[in-house]
């Protein structure tokens, strides 16, 4: 069974950084990265008196030659129709990907990212494409919950 689902195009809201990938060997890097701009991110949304109550996306591309790469572009971000003042805007393409539903601990979120893209996908049997790699802070997404639940959406032809 595959996990493979339909995106369509849609465009967020927020702050972008480069930093360090899943794949980085760096000890703790991207944990550190990530934290660190989602902090930034959801700071600058209270700030602007935009509700959390609505699904956050992280999205994510290579930002080097590498393969895997070392380095990503990461988005923090909502949907939004409308231009919103103070943010920055990005287009996701869409298309099809390989959906990996993350539930654990907080603290082993990073477990839950290795899992996606070292054995779930891998063995989805499905074949991978350049393209966005999102991730869906939705409803059952809670910060403030030792238990962590949000999907990883991996770019497929």
């Amino acid at each position: 069974m595959t996990n493979s689902i339909k995106v369509a195009p849609f465009k967020v809201y927020g702050i972008q950084s480069t930093g360090p990938s899943i794949f980085n060997q760096e000890e703790n890097a991207r944990a550190e990265f990530s934290s660190k701009i989602w902090h930034e991110f959801i700071d600058r949304v209270i700030a602007a008196g935009i509700s959390l109550d609505q699904d956050m996306y992280g999205i994510s591309w290579p930002a080097d030659e590498n393969m895997p790469p070392q380095v990503v572009t990461y988005f923090c971000g909502f949907k939004s129709d409308f231009d919103v003042d103070g943010f920055e805007s990005l287009h996701v393409d869409g298309g099809n990907y390989f959906e990996y539903r993350y539930e654990g601990y907080v603290v082993d979120i990073e477990k839950g990212f290795e899992d996606a893209y070292m054995n779930a996908f891998p063995s989805s049997g499905l074949k991978g494409r350049t393209g966005q790699h999102i991730e869906i802070y939705g409803d059952e997404y809670d910060p403030n919950a030792p238990i962590s639940i949000f999907k990883i959406l991996i770019p497929i032809e």
